[in-house]
């Protein structure tokens, strides 16, 4: 027959006894001193949930040794048969029995330390069972008929593994709403600190604004200030003229681009009879026409061998005089033009050897932490609207979430606790 176990009954730690005496007090604890609470108050409960299954356990094994010991004397046993036309199949029906058993009479040793363990147990003896009990009612007619004397043994043991599970399964049931309990709360009190870092989070973003605006106004004034000063307007001037003179050389070069692109269809005319290295030179002027003013005495013998070919109607245009004129411009002002380019690049030079890099380096370097500042300040908009956001969402919750974990603490542990904020 199954143990009796009118002994179990809920045992109560110091620690839950000592706070019986604070019942009718207000304790105030932070969010993590309550947790502690709440975690050592779910080891209690398992402590005792552990103590109380322990014997039942051994209980079960106990059975389960007995099981296995019958079985392996079934198996050992011949059944006698009056009629031989049942022997096959009773034999089969025994192997079956004696095969389960063997298979099945196995459950963890290892102890109970914890809900989980419990609940694992519980659910390992219930499909243990389960599984004897169709093992059973398969070959139920056969058994009782041929070898009743035999299974009587193992019918009892049978017997007492449901009555342990009921067992296992009462004082479980009793363990798990308060674990539950605990779990709950622990859960909402993660909730609740979560929230509370969302409006830490808030109050971080709005400090770290502050020192971003605040930067930033060091910064522009730092600009201005710069702006003002004497080594900037001076070098301002310089700059200037650099600008200046970048026009002017860019307008010059323009022109002698567009004079080039005038002669474009004589030159691609003269280069179809023109020679391999003669056809590369007048690739040259059509492509890169500035190229003409580092060589420019090959390439006013070009210009002269192409004005020859128009001359003697060598290549066919539509207007050789006027290709001739155009021609005879570049080849006169060619020099010159080569000076004045010569020259602006020189001056252009001059100018930029003038500029003190180091300030208009500074100024930009100020500019750019500007920038990097302003960024960081939209950046930081959009955090704090999102968590401002969340935070309004979650205050009023926060205050019931409060409410309720304050009162689950106090069902659980019989001592009212009030969260500091």
């Amino acid at each position: 027959m199954s143990p009796s176990f009118g002994f179990i009954k809920r045992k109560t730690s110091d620690f839950f006894q000592d706070r019986k005496s604070n019942a009718n007090s207000v304790q105030s604890v932070t969010d993590k001193e309550l947790l502690e609470i709440i975690e050592n108050e779910k080891k209690i409960l398992e402590k005792d949930l552990s103590t109380d299954l322990e014997p039942i356990r051994n209980s079960v094994l106990h059975c389960l040794d007995n099981l296995r010991e019958s079985a392996e004397e079934l198996e050992e046993q011949e059944i006698k048969v009056e009629n031989l036309q049942f022997e096959s199949l009773i034999n089969t029906s025994k192997k079956i029995l004696i095969a389960s058993i063997k298979k099945e009479s196995f459950i963890g040793s290892s102890e109970i330390k914890n809900y989980e363990d419990a609940v694992k147990f519980k659910n390992n003896l219930e499909l243990l069972v389960n599984r004897f009990g169709q093992v059973g009612d398969s070959h139920n007619k056969i058994l009782n008929e041929f070898m009743r004397r035999q299974v009587n043994k193992l019918k009892n043991e049978f017997d007492n593994l449901s009555s342990l599970l009921k067992e296992v399964t009462k004082v479980l049931s009793v363990k798990e709403s308060q674990i539950n309990n605990c779990v709950a709360c622990r859960d909402d009190l993660i909730l609740l600190k979560e929230n509370k870092d969302k409006e830490d989070r808030l109050l971080e973003l709005m400090e770290e604004r502050q020192t971003i605006d605040k930067n930033i106004e060091e910064c522009n004034r730092e600009y201005e200030d710069f702006k003002k000063s004497e080594e900037f307007l001076s070098g301002l001037s310089v700059l200037e003229k650099i600008n200046d003179k970048k026009n002017e050389i860019d307008i010059f070069e323009k022109n002698i681009i567009n004079r080039v692109s005038n002669l474009s269809r004589p030159i691609t005319k003269f280069s179809y009879q023109a020679s391999k290295e003669t056809q590369g030179r007048l690739a040259t002027v059509q492509n890169e026409p500035l190229e003409i003013f580092n060589d420019s005495s090959q390439y006013l013998q070009l210009f002269n061998e192409l004005k020859k070919q128009v001359l003697e109607r060598s290549i066919q245009i539509k207007d050789p005089d006027k290709t001739i004129h155009q021609i005879d411009e570049i080849v006169n002002s060619l020099p010159s033009l080569s000076l004045n380019l010569k020259n602006l690049n020189k001056e252009l030079n001059r100018l930029e050897s003038s500029v003190n890099f180091k300030n208009m380096k500074h100024l930009e370097d100020i500019k750019m932490k500007t920038e990097m500042y302003e960024k960081y300040r939209l950046e930081n908009n959009s955090k704090t609207q999102e968590t401002r956001k969340s935070v309004d969402e979650l205050s009023s919750a926060s205050e019931l979430l409060k409410k309720k974990i304050e009162d689950k603490v106090s069902e659980i542990t019989n001592t009212k606790y009030s969260i500091l904020q």
